[in-house]
């Protein structure tokens, strides 16, 4: 297969087989009859570096009804306190993919113009209830024009954690490019394909998000649209997240040492010998995972977290109900729902309290602290999935 944003060749990372969509939790057994799955591989470009799926699938189909709250995350609301508080510099701020308004909270406590534009209908009106002012749409060509008539043009534009979402990077990126002002920054925050690779991290793939970027494919990409790579700093978000930083191309705009770094960092770490034992790897932490899991089948097992990762692992590694009794979520849209494809079923808290487990497989696992505050009163070992290992 040949890559999307360079058309040079791929080589496969993974093939995690039948998938459904991870952000999909079925109420009941009409909707599990209406599941569908697709083959799910992961692959790299030779060239750019850029992680891609074999397939696309319909935006449409995922987004307008979304379960995904970014608000229940304590570590996410102080990840993005502290960004508001690092934004409060700029007059007009934009949030792409503001979700429920976590950004557009704080922003606003800080007393700085915000808007945010998100395509999910149902948390569209959870951001606007709240009175954090959220478009229901896309952000595209029409939108953004809409957005400079009706507010004007921001001079800091955000998007985070959405950029591996997109069907189409570079409209995107033309889109920002067109609605940013002249002196303005473009901050974009994403899961870094280094660091899926060196911790085994397959369950961040599903059809959510059609790619996976280097700091290379983001920079050459964006140069393409007229945008240069200013800076690259490490956040914390989703285990060990990049926040890249953009703005108009100018003669006497340098990029500081950060983007040199990571741009050698990656002719290192993108070799085919670590390519090649990506499957292997995983192979073999689905097989330890499922042993585990069938050796203490007589204690009461359950899970903690249900994020998209939480589809993938299950359906590669066949993990079900008979083996993962249940698991706990914070959020109230999945609470009462089924896991994708496996369908586990989903729970509170109060669940766990009254079954009191003998044994926690963390989902969540980077958020092992703020999990682990509650469940301590188990007294039970907590497991992180993949690799395997207890973590508490």
């Amino acid at each position: 297969m040949k890559c999307k944003l360079c058309n040079s060749d791929c080589n496969l990372l993974a093939d995690l087989g039948q998938q459904p969509l991870a952000n999909k939790y079925p109420s009941n057994d009409q909707e599990i009859s209406k599941e569908n799955f697709w083959h799910l591989q992961a692959l790299i470009c030779d060239k750019c570096f850029c992680g891609q799926l074999n397939q696309i699938i319909d935006r449409s189909e995922m987004f307008e009804d979304y379960y995904y709250l970014s608000s229940v995350n304590h570590e996410l609301n102080d990840h993005f306190k502290t960004f508001a508080n690092y934004l409060s510099k700029f007059k007009f701020v934009l949030d792409v993919g503001s979700n429920d308004g976590i950004l557009l909270r704080p922003l606003k406590e800080n007393g700085i113009r915000c808007l945010g534009i998100d395509p999910s209908v149902n948390v569209g009106k959870i951001a606007n209830d709240e009175g954090l002012e959220t478009i229901v749409d896309f952000f595209n060509h029409d939108s953004a024009k809409y957005i400079e008539k009706k507010y004007g043009k921001p001079d800091a534009i955000v998007a985070s954690s959405i950029f591996t979402h997109l069907e189409e990077p570079l409209d995107f990126i033309l889109a920002l490019e067109s609605l940013i002002s002249d002196d303005g920054e473009i901050f974009i925050e994403i899961e870094y394909l280094v660091n899926l690779i060196d911790n085994f991290q397959f369950e961040r793939f599903y059809f959510d998000r059609p790619f996976y970027y280097s700091v290379t494919s983001m920079k050459k990409i964006f140069e393409e649209c007229n945008l240069s790579l200013n800076r690259v700093v490490e956040i914390s978000p989703h285990g060990g997240s990049l926040r890249l930083c953009f703005s108009k191309s100018k003669e006497n705009i340098k990029p500081d040492s950060s983007v040199d770094k990571y741009l050698d960092l990656e002719k290192i770490k993108f070799t085919k010998a670590n390519i090649n034992a990506f499957q292997f790897s995983i192979d073999n932490f689905a097989e330890e995972l499922v042993k585990i899991l069938k050796s203490n089948q007589d204690s009461k097992i359950a899970g903690f977290g249900a994020p998209a990762r939480l589809a993938t692992i299950t359906n590669f590694a066949k993990i079900d109900s008979e083996l993962i009794s249940y698991v706990v979520d914070d959020s109230p849209l999945k609470v009462g729902k089924y896991s994708p494809g496996m369908h586990i079923p989903i729970l509170s808290r109060e669940n766990m309290e009254k079954d009191k487990p003998d044994l926690i497989i963390v989902f969540a696992y980077e958020y092992i602290d703020s999990i682990y505050e509650f469940t301590k009163q188990f007294n039970s070992p907590h497991y992180q999935p993949i690799p395997p290992k207890i973590i508490k």
